[in-house]
């Protein structure tokens, strides 16, 4: 009677064994398609972002130009015409930013091509594209960066990445702030700091500050635009220069980002 019940006992379990693991292959079975169907629809996402940015950004390249040589023809304008274009060229190209954004975000290869170039001259030319943003906003910019100050990067790439934080630490900053850039060499690399005196953040938001599309909820809640991707962006272009990106930030005491990369102290070619 024992072998009898304990026969029974294992058929039971046994039963219960080949259910559990049916069971489970189903499960698997069902989140690999999950997987596949996200992954799919991920890729889908990323051509309809690409796509629809190239088709807009066109247009708005002859938007600008055709505003550009409006402009050139001031003299035989109002004040209050001259005034209006140029807002509507300033848009414009927000817009023209907004998309280019868009279309590195949906390329996952960030292609750089590095050659010696002087920083300073990088962070001169930003600061000076960046100065009628700032005196709108009311912002003072400073800096303290050496020339020449050499490194082996992409010129476009890194002026591309500088704007962004630039351009962030402005939008960030309160009426009367000031944007402080500044730099210098420390063991073969070189350290180049944005510091805003604006909003900061806490510090679960500066964990997810370089995810794409991020915003933290103080940010959305109030009237600062933007897209999340250019942070995410900046942080592509430093690393494919075998550098890094960090923020330093509290709230109500401003944010500190900080590139790193490879210095080259070599002497110039002639």
């Amino acid at each position: 009677r024992a072998q009898r019940a304990l026969g029974r006992l294992t058929g039971s379990r046994e039963t219960e064994l080949h259910a559990l693991l049916a069971g489970s292959c189903e499960r698997e079975q069902l989140l690999s398609e999950e997987v596949a169907g996200l992954a799919d629809a991920l890729m889908a996402k990323d051509s309809l972002v690409s796509t629809v940015s190239h088709e807009f950004r066109t247009p708005l390249t002859s938007i600008i130009g055709n505003l550009d040589l409006v402009l050139g023809e001031s003299a035989e304008l109002s004040p209050a015409a001259v005034r209006r274009i140029e807002i509507a060229q300033r848009n414009a190209e927000r817009l023209l930013a907004m998309v280019s954004d868009l279309m590195m975000s949906a390329d996952s290869a960030v292609h750089v091509h590095p050659r010696r170039t002087d920083l300073a001259n990088l962070v001169e030319a930003s600061l000076g594209s960046a100065q009628a943003h700032a005196e709108a906003s009311q912002v003072r910019l400073t800096t303290d960066v050496p020339a020449p100050l050499w490194a082996e990067v992409d010129p476009l790439r890194i002026s591309q990445a500088l704007d962004n934080l630039v351009s962030n630490a402005i939008k960030y900053s309160p009426d009367g702030g000031t944007v402080h850039v500044s730099a210098r060499v420390e063991g073969g690399r070189v350290l180049l700091h944005v510091k805003d005196d604006g909003m900061g953040m806490t510090a679960a938001d500066a964990g997810q500050v370089f995810t794409r599309f991020f915003r933290s909820p103080a940010v959305r809640e109030g009237p600062i635009p933007g897209t999340g991707l250019g942070l995410s962006i900046t942080k592509a272009i430093i690393e494919r220069h075998g550098g890094s990106i960090s923020c330093s930030t509290r709230p109500g005491c401003g944010s500190t980002f900080t590139v790193e990369l490879p210095a080259d102290a070599a002497a110039p070619a002639l």
